[in-house]
């Protein structure tokens, strides 16, 4: 009896994760855009979640690393950090810009938006932003498990962008990015049954 209990569990969550790659696939396309243009004129860069103490988490640090090396090579004009409060009190756009501004960038060079809580918001927020800022494109950084999400939501809400994948961060612990990658995508179906997709 135990192990057909064993078996049924296993077998239930083994429908259900091939469920989810089925139905993420299907609704979020593998990034195809190439870059088309020797500079764009920002790195949207994806929040994430900061630590518990206010400072940029690993991950979180991959992204501003990356955005900062697009800028440093003259691949974008401003650096554009999105994301407000989620997981706790910090707002993550400000703990980017904080963050980059540690690696030396200007501070005139940096855009920030505070409100989002979803890459759904990320795009729309980001958008009306960038045309106040009369900037017409960007590159979307985010980590390779996010590029899908991001492309989407980026081409829903119709920006001039190509896709940037940041470094995965060395040394993730295992069960802390299983964590991740199941809250997100949890918050994503929840954002789907309240209709923003």
């Amino acid at each position: 009896m135990r192990k057909r209990n064993v078996s049924a569990v296993v077998g239930g969550i083994s429908g259900m994760a091939l469920l989810h790659i089925l139905i993420f696939r299907t609704v979020f396309e593998r990034p195809s855009k190439i870059w088309g243009k020797k500079s764009y004129d920002c790195a949207l860069v994806c929040g994430c979640p900061a630590n518990l103490n206010g400072s940029p988490s690993v991950l979180m640090k991959t992204r501003v690393d990356k955005a900062v090396e697009l800028w440093r090579k003259g691949k974008v004009g401003k650096l554009f950090f999105t994301g407000g409060h989620v997981k706790n009190p910090h707002i993550e756009s400000e703990v980017m810009r904080e963050y980059a501004l540690s690696l030396g960038v200007p501070e005139e060079q940096i855009i920030t938006e505070k409100e989002s809580v979803s890459t759904y918001h990320n795009m729309m927020h980001s958008k009306d932003i960038m045309e106040d800022a009369g900037l017409r494109s960007c590159v979307v950084v985010t980590n390779g498990w996010h590029l899908r999400k991001a492309n989407h939501y980026a081409k829903k809400f119709g920006l001039d962008y190509v896709m940037c994948a940041a470094a995965e961060p060395e040394n993730a612990a295992f069960i802390r990015t299983l964590w991740r990658y199941i809250s997100v995508n949890l918050h994503m179906y929840f954002n789907f049954y309240r209709g923003l997709s």
